[in-house]
């Protein structure tokens, strides 16, 4: 006779993964709704490749809440691994379709600043992170640390609004 083995019995409880990758798919739901009203805003630019390049970022603002609503219904209903695929492919979609094309705008910007560092996480660290993130969420191992490395452009960018915040209640404008 043979017994059946349950899956959640044998895989360990993500709890607190879990209630991160629902925090952070609100954080990022919320925010892609925010940009949902500029989707449709022509600004006339002079140039076709600026033209162009407004294109794509209004593709983006449709694609985020579709994306991060996927994230926030997949990790509350407990598939961690869907969330986290999810959160990567925003992480991708906004690297590919507004971060790639500000280099041919603006140029690298890399400095030693706030900017230049706000500029390498974004070019550079931001996407590593979600494929990493993805590759481990795809063969189904480590998902907490999955899940972090696809948090980090929420995190990186929720700590600038802190900073930011903090930094006007302690000196005003």
């Amino acid at each position: 006779m043979t017994t059946a083995v349950s899956t959640d019995a044998a895989t360990p409880s993500h709890r607190w993964l879990r209630v991160g990758l629902i925090l952070i798919a609100v954080l990022e739901f919320l925010d892609a709704l925010s940009g949902v009203q500029n989707i449709f805003t022509d600004y006339h630019h002079p140039t076709a490749f600026l033209r162009f390049a407004q294109t794509l970022t209004s593709i983006k603002l449709a694609l985020a809440p579709v994306l991060a609503g996927a994230a926030l219904v997949y990790a509350g209903w407990g598939n961690l691994r869907r969330a986290i695929l999810a959160l990567a492919a925003l992480a991708l979609i906004t690297w590919v379709l507004d971060d790639v094309w500000s280099i041919p705008i603006h140029g690298l910007e890399l400095s030693p600043d706030y900017g230049g560092m706000v500029a390498l996480f974004h070019h550079f660290i931001f996407p590593a992170a979600a494929l990493a993130g993805a590759a481990l969420a795809l063969r189904d191992r480590q998902l907490p640390l999955a899940g972090l490395l696809v948090s980090v452009p929420t995190l990186f960018n929720w700590a600038g609004v802190v900073a930011f915040t903090v930094a006007i209640m302690m000196y005003g404008f």
